[in-house]
């Protein structure tokens, strides 16, 4: 439970139940990044000696290492799930300066299902948590969500709650 958790727009009765960024798994790109650019540069050594030219090469790789890095790093960063007592919000950063934010309001939430493709994905437990809802927008996905299976339980037991003070009325004091 993240009920300390609070963001921009929150409604005066809405607390938020979760907050989950995607897996970390999905900075794998990085680890290849720099990967092609230690086998280039011990290659260029090899094949060169250490003149100038693999200097510049590998000061190179490295600049375009680390700002791969930490553009691949903002993104995860910056993207997040949550999951309040209303809505599911999907905060996803697509670029520096580009960022969607997407929201199911919990008691349109028609149907919720997970989805975990391949090997990688079944032994570190993560996947997408589909969220179809009676709206406009139709569904919202949330992409490389860690254990999904149990953010699909707490969406549905939010769903089931919602829906019981829907039929019973919000309590008196």
């Amino acid at each position: 439970m993240d009920n300390d958790y609070t963001f921009h727009g929150q409604r005066p009765e809405e607390t938020v139940q979760l907050v989950i960024k995607q897996h970390p798994w999905v900075m794998w790109p990085i680890g290849l990044v720099w990967l092609a650019a230690i086998i280039i540069s011990v290659g260029l050594l090899r094949w060169l000696g250490a003149s100038a030219v693999p200097s510049y090469t590998i000061i190179g790789l490295t600049i375009i290492g680390v700002a791969f890095s930490f553009y691949r790093w903002y993104l995860w960063a910056n993207g997040l799930y949550i999951i309040s007592s209303q809505r599911v919000i999907k905060v996803n950063q697509l670029g520096l300066f580009n960022r969607q934010i997407a929201e199911a309001e919990i008691s349109r939430i028609q149907e919720i299902s997970t989805d975990i493709r391949g090997p990688i994905k079944t032994l570190l437990n993560f996947g997408t948590v589909k969220i179809q809802t009676a709206s406009t927008t139709g569904q919202l996905d949330l992409e490389n969500s860690p254990s999904p299976y149990d953010v699909q339980q707490l969406i549905a037991r939010s769903r089931a709650h919602n829906s019981s003070l829907d039929a019973t009325g919000p309590l008196s004091s």
